[in-house]
């Protein structure tokens, strides 16, 4: 009897023990790590390696072996030296005590091996506790509070791929005759593209007030941006300038993905494709010479949309995108609702197209419907 309940006692035990150890475990995790996490891993260290970016023709045993030493020599590159060093003798005694069936030498190489671990783990922590600071700073550049119009109805979806991103939106109200809106999407992910994308914002904010063009406002930002950005990084943009006087928008588009136009007349969607180069990538002259304005008059029941290529380019299990087919077809479908309504819809139709899978990219969306 005492044996049973010694017995019970120590199952309880390992079932609690379990409980604890495989909490918040999934599948889905399971399958970032393995699909995500791991891919992402050997993408990163294999791009510090030098070696080409497509794989030889012919995989032999020699190939297969050279990448594996470049990329695990990227590897302990990445550590400090330190940490390099206590690696290496953690690596070294784990051979040892493998060819020699030596208790000794494998406890100590899994004891040096965890405490690294345990090191690269805080280090980890930290970071994404800056990390998150940094998301909250970026939230909070983010409209507060929509402008209210009598004459449109307006509302918006931002959701970054990793804690931070370099998608941004914002919406301004000069003086009770303009309403302006921007949506934009800075050529990076992470931290660095959030830095740009922050500081493009504050420009559109400022710009936006006194400049009565969307083109001049793109014009201003980028005669900036060009004087800081580093080489190959861009920026693209679509700028959305309402007056509510003679209820028309002007669209002006830097590099971006077609506005979306739904007319409740015809009960069709256009996109519109005013040209426009990308932000930060050539200095004003040939930029403005590129430049264009397309201008509408609004009616009621007509929608706009502004989105990023996070949005149309989510991709399902099967490699498939979501499309501007799809997006159309999301606004078709919910094009009478009203705008929180259809940003609503837009994203179930999206979140049910990737069937549970993360976003790769930051999607952002806003949508403006004349009342």
């Amino acid at each position: 009897m005492r044996m049973m309940k010694a017995l019970k006692r120590k199952i309880n035990k390992i079932q609690d023990f379990l409980y604890v150890y495989t909490s918040g475990l999934n599948h889905r995790e399971i399958e970032r790590l393995l699909k995500t996490d791991a891919v992402g891993a050997f993408t990163y260290l294999r791009g510090k390696t030098g070696l080409p970016d497509h794989p030889p023709k012919r995989l032999t045993v020699k190939s297969i072996l050279l990448v594996a030493k470049e990329i695990f020599i990227s590897f302990m590159m990445q550590l400090t030296p330190a940490r390099r060093l206590f690696y290496g003798l953690g690596f070294a005694g784990f051979l040892v005590g493998l060819l020699k069936v030596d208790l000794f030498y494998l406890l100590i190489s899994f004891v040096i091996l965890n405490l690294l671990l345990v090191v690269e783990l805080v280090d980890k922590l930290t970071t994404r506790d800056e990390l998150e600071i940094a998301r909250e700073i970026q939230l909070s550049l983010q409209p507060v509070q929509i402008p209210e119009s009598r004459q449109l109805s307006i509302a918006t979806y931002s959701k970054p791929a990793k804690m931070v991103g370099g998608d941004f939106f914002d919406i301004v109200q000069p003086d009770a005759n303009r309403i302006i809106s921007i949506v934009g999407d800075v050529a990076d992910k992470g931290v660095s593209a959030a830095l740009y994308a922050a500081y493009t914002q504050s420009m559109f904010q400022s710009f936006s007030q006194s400049i009565i063009s969307p083109a001049a406002i793109f014009q201003n930002v980028n005669d900036l941006i060009c004087k800081r950005m580093r080489d190959g990084d861009f920026i693209t943009a679509v700028i959305a300038f309402f007056n509510l006087d003679e209820n028309s928008v002007t669209i002006a588009r830097a590099g971006h993905n077609w506005p979306l136009f739904y007319s409740a007349d015809t009960r069709t969607i256009t996109e519109l494709k005013p040209n426009g180069m990308s932000i930060g990538m050539f200095e004003n002259v040939q930029f403005a010479s590129r430049l264009e304005e397309q201008k509408i008059y609004l009616k009621q029941g007509d929608l706009l949309l502004l989105y990023s290529d996070g949005v149309t380019e989510a991709t399902n299990s099967e490699n498939s995108m979501f499309d501007v087919a799809g997006l159309k077809t999301a606004i078709t479908q919910s094009a009478h609702e009203s705008s929180e309504m259809l940003i609503g819809h837009i994203n179930s139709s999206l979140q049910s197209f990737v069937n549970s899978d993360e976003l790769q990219d930051d999607a952002t969306m806003v949508a403006i419907k004349v009342k």
